[in-house]
């Protein structure tokens, strides 16, 4: 089967990572800087070290601002607690399509999202999950959108 996508879209078998620290919050999109440092924070307070890129889910479609985020960062650590967080050995996204964006990432987003599930919708696929951002720590500004999808 040939498999139909938009510019700048590929596809995954699988997205994963090992050692998670998660935090779900929901705050108004001005907020979003703070709220990605104060997780940092947190995490670097009880000696936590990361081990890839932090990734978080967009859980809802914004309405006046709001945002339901969750947070994932992979860790050097095995473990680790961190109050109104939670752990999890393992974070995997099986079916991904994806796209990278390395400028002007506010105003690129929505044509992403776009471009996905159009990628989607010409192949017949269902969208799995939410839409998840993968921030790269070496070039600020870039950003990778994933989505999953059903069989």
């Amino acid at each position: 089967m040939d498999y139909i996508v938009a510019e700048g879209v590929t596809n995954e078998a699988i997205f994963e990572a090992r050692y998670v620290i998660r935090k779900r919050k929901t705050f108004h999109v001005s907020q979003m800087r703070a709220e990605l440092d104060a997780f940092m924070a947190a995490v670097e307070a009880v000696g936590g070290h990361p081990a890839g890129p932090l990734v978080y889910s967009l859980n809802n479609v914004p309405y006046e601002g709001e945002m339901a985020i969750e947070f994932f960062l992979p860790l050097e650590e095995d473990y680790i607690e961190i109050e109104g967080m939670r752990f999890s050995s393992y974070f995997e996204l099986n079916n991904v399509i994806m796209i990278s964006l390395d400028h002007d990432y506010e105003e690129l987003t929505k044509e992403a999202y776009a471009r996905l599930l159009w990628t989607l919708d010409q192949n017949g696929q269902e969208q799995y999950t939410p839409f998840y951002h993968v921030l790269n720590p070496e070039e600020p500004g870039s950003v990778t959108v994933l989505l999953g999808y059903a069989y």
